[in-house]
């Protein structure tokens, strides 16, 4: 219990009480102590009570001044916390004769300083009870708003759609057990809604509403082969098949499979994943919008795939043999081939191949060699050895993509060309909206028009967010153009011509254990 004082009125003058604090207790505060006689119209002396209150271990009374003064009620000291949250009460006792505190004073008080929000009564009430006098009381709380829980997505699926194969501990890499398809079985749920919760708007002591912040509500982005349960939470699998996240959508692919592509298939076209058990021979072709996944060998074969080709024993091109994928290329070894992809490619060997990615090419594990062709990558090239002691007519080229930046600019051309044509497209529409509220009969030719003109404009509007994303992707990829490398972690050797954002040069000396990069119009190098 804190240390509090008491007005004495006697016949020959003003007494002051001063009582010690219990316990764990805060000391009678000066000032407070001064404060209050001076509000009251007490005169005191200073010294006299700066020196009880320094030695105040048990209850003393100090005498004040030979005046009359009329008894003094209980008297209350509200403040107010600057954010409008709280309300502090300091409560001091009544002298001789003096009302004692009320509740319904406090109460009182509390409405003049117009707070009515968040009042704690049973606080005031053990206040009054217990006599806790100069102490802290929180009188009126306010209640901040409750933050609430935006919606969210729980996939039950394995989301990453950049699996690169796993190096064992002798540098090489287990194909045959390596497997990018995440598959599914009809009626599997494959995601979850967590529905969102909204907040508990809030309260000042003063009454004003603190609203909560708005949650964000969120739907499915799903593709073929998929339905939503009937709650609307949980998207569900009609297929057996594999399923994907491609840009916050759900996509479920059957999956095709075969023994080998050759005169006992034909060669292949499919909606969805392809599965090759075996090998995809000579001159036959495979191509699909989904994943290729060969077990064995390519022999001067075509593959297309909009997604990820992977073959675990690798491609003997024969100087005719094409891969071509949206995604990935992984493969044991690339030999006599053309091989594009949209994202890295990674084998052990690439021999004699012309080689692009949109990505990185990586050649680290195994022998970890590229040698002979030429192998253009838009961000790195990490391969253990480059070229040959024999000079191996090789070709390696990092950085800028001339028909990135020229197809960035046609884009950008496109958008505002579209963009001026969306508003007189709008306009040409309400005219006829307003033609028809005014009663205006309009032929079947002007409302043939009319409907196209909607098509057009939504065609329009659907185009222009098509090319914007598209915008974004290649103003990222040209970004990252400073950041193009080549890391040799073996030998580069002479004769390799090297090619990074523009700079070139040939290789007099050999390079080893080292990251080559451009620097000003030049390229250097610097130790791994």
């Amino acid at each position: 219990m804190n240390g509090f004082f008491q007005i004495q009125i006697k016949e020959q003058g003003v007494n002051l009480l001063l009582f010690p604090p219990i316990g764990e207790g805060e000391q009678i505060r000066a000032a407070e102590l001064k404060e209050y006689l001076n509000k009251i119209g007490v005169p005191y002396d200073v010294k006299a009570i700066n020196s009880a209150l320094s030695s105040l271990g048990e209850e003393v009374v100090l005498f004040l001044a030979a005046i009359k003064l009329s008894p003094v009620d209980a008297i209350y000291n509200i403040q107010v916390a600057p954010d409008k949250m709280s309300a502090i009460m300091r409560m001091y006792p009544p002298s001789t004769g003096g009302r004692p505190a009320s509740k319904e004073q406090i109460m009182d008080l509390l409405s003049q300083f117009r707070i009515k929000a968040g009042i704690d009564e049973e606080a005031i009430t053990v206040a009054i009870e217990e006599s806790l006098y100069c102490t802290d009381i929180v009188v009126a709380r306010g209640k901040m708003p409750t933050v609430g829980r935006d919606a969210s997505i729980v996939y039950h699926f394995d989301t990453n759609n950049n699996i690169r194969p796993e190096l064992k501990e002798d540098g090489t890499v287990d194909f045959f057990k390596l497997n990018t398809l995440h598959h599914c079985i009809k009626g599997q749920v494959l995601a979850e809604i967590i529905p969102e919760e909204k907040g508990e708007n809030g309260f000042d002591i003063y009454g004003s509403v603190m609203l909560a912040r708005e949650v964000k509500k969120i739907t499915f982005a799903y593709g073929r082969n998929l339905e939503i349960s009937q709650d609307g939470l949980k998207l569900i699998s009609m297929v057996d098949g594999h399923t994907s996240l491609v840009d916050d959508t759900v996509f479920v692919s059957d999956v095709y499979s075969v023994e080998d592509v050759g005169t006992s298939t034909g060669n292949i076209e499919y909606h969805g994943d392809v599965e090759v058990k075996g090998n995809v021979c000579e001159n036959f072709s495979v191509k699909t919008d989904g994943n290729v996944f060969v077990t064995g060998v390519v022999e001067g074969a075509v593959i297309e795939a909009g997604k990820d080709i992977i073959i675990a024993r690798g491609m003997h091109g024969q100087n005719k043999g094409r891969l071509k994928a949206g995604g990935n290329i992984i493969a044991k070894f690339i030999s006599a081939a053309e091989v594009q992809a949209g994202g890295f490619v990674e084998a052990e060997q690439i021999v004699n191949a012309q080689v692009f990615a949109g990505t990185n090419v990586n050649a680290e594990a195994g022998k970890g060699l590229i040698t002979g062709g030429k192998v253009i990558a838009k961000t790195a090239i990490n391969a253990k050895n480059i070229g040959s002691p024999m000079g191996a007519s090789t070709v390696v080229e990092v950085g800028s993509d001339l028909n990135a930046k020229k197809r960035l600019a046609e884009l950008q051309k496109s958008v505002g060309e579209k963009s001026k044509s969306i508003p007189k497209l709008k306009k040409s529409l309400e005219d006829v909206k307003i033609r028809l509220k005014q009663g205006v009969k309009l032929t079947q030719e002007q409302l043939r028009n009319a409907k196209m003109l909607q098509i057009t404009l939504a065609e329009t509007q659907a185009k222009v967010q098509e090319e914007l994303k598209e915008i974004e992707k290649l103003d990222k990829t040209l970004k990252n153009e400073g950041m193009s490398h080549i890391n040799v972690r073996g030998t580069m050797y002479q004769g390799v011509a090297v090619a990074i954002s523009g700079a070139t040069m040939t290789v007099k000396n050999e390079y080893t254990f080292c990251r080559l990069y451009k620097k000003d119009a030049d390229i250097a190098s610097t130790n791994l």
